[in-house]
């Protein structure tokens, strides 16, 4: 008896090893800032799928950029984008799997005394037409024009988009979309207008501006090499998914096409 039970526990325990002595594979999705919340929950869920179950998934807050998320796509099966790829890089042997289309907003400080303006009047306060927010219904204050890197992904489609944007000059420049939200909570910010990606701005910050839409579709990039991967084949499936399509509009952004 005390031998079959012996027999019993080994046939157990050998039919568990495949299992818990399975590799899991470390994966790094990193890249551009406005791509990260979207990409967290893309992970969050694709993760679940049969063909993730050899991987795990680790979306970094910080930004490395959109370029840093094509070279992470070298090195890692998945690099996060900020905009389109553009021709140069689909010539490096690079494609792309849009996730969603983020839309661009404005946000004030918490002194402007502004809560909604037209289109126009944005044109003229960031070419400093308007200098003052009372000059739109605001409190006596300075504006104060805060902006992004000449080259930073929304920056670049604001200008695409608008092209009086591109004879902007600002007052502060930041690096990343955190670091706009928090100076415009700040005493230093609280006369500020800024933008950058929706999801990454606090509702009670953002401005409503009648006649404005912009939006930028991004994702995920990845190495030609990984076309046929069983994870990059699932990720695309995964992507044009309805169950996809409707955690995207549930986040407040739009499906990517």
């Amino acid at each position: 008896m005390r031998k079959l039970f012996a027999a019993w526990i080994l046939g157990l325990v050998m039919t568990a090893l495949p299992t818990a002595g399975r590799a899991v594979e470390a994966q790094l999705v990193s890249g551009a800032g406005p791509s990260t919340k979207i990409v967290q929950l893309f992970f969050e869920h694709f993760g679940k799928d049969p063909a993730c179950r050899n991987y795990s998934f680790t979306v970094p807050a910080p930004s490395i950029k959109h370029r840093g998320g094509i070279q992470a796509s070298d090195t890692y099966l998945f690099g996060r984008t900020g905009r389109p790829l553009n021709t140069k890089e689909r010539g490096i042997g690079k494609e792309e799997i849009f996730l969603a289309k983020v839309p661009i907003t404005f946000a004030v400080g918490l002194e402007t005394g502004v809560q909604q303006l037209t289109l126009k009047q944005i044109e003229q306060i960031f070419t400093r037409r308007i200098t003052n927010w009372k000059e739109v219904g605001g409190n006596d204050g300075q504006i104060l024009l805060v902006g992004r890197e000449a080259t930073e992904a929304l920056f670049s489609t604001l200008k695409r988009d608008f092209p009086f944007f591109r004879e902007v000059t600002f007052d502060r420049i930041f690096r990343r979309d955190p670091q706009v939200v928090k100076f415009l909570m700040s005493p230093a910010g609280r006369l500020a207008i800024g933008f950058g990606a929706q999801p990454n701005f606090r509702k009670h910050n953002q401005l409503r501006v009648e006649g404005f839409s912009s939006g930028v579709s991004l994702g995920l990039a990845y190495d030609l090499k990984n076309a046929d991967h069983p994870v990059v084949r699932a990720a695309r499936a995964y992507a044009a998914s309805d169950e996809w399509k409707r955690l995207v509009r549930q986040a407040g952004l739009l499906p990517a096409g």
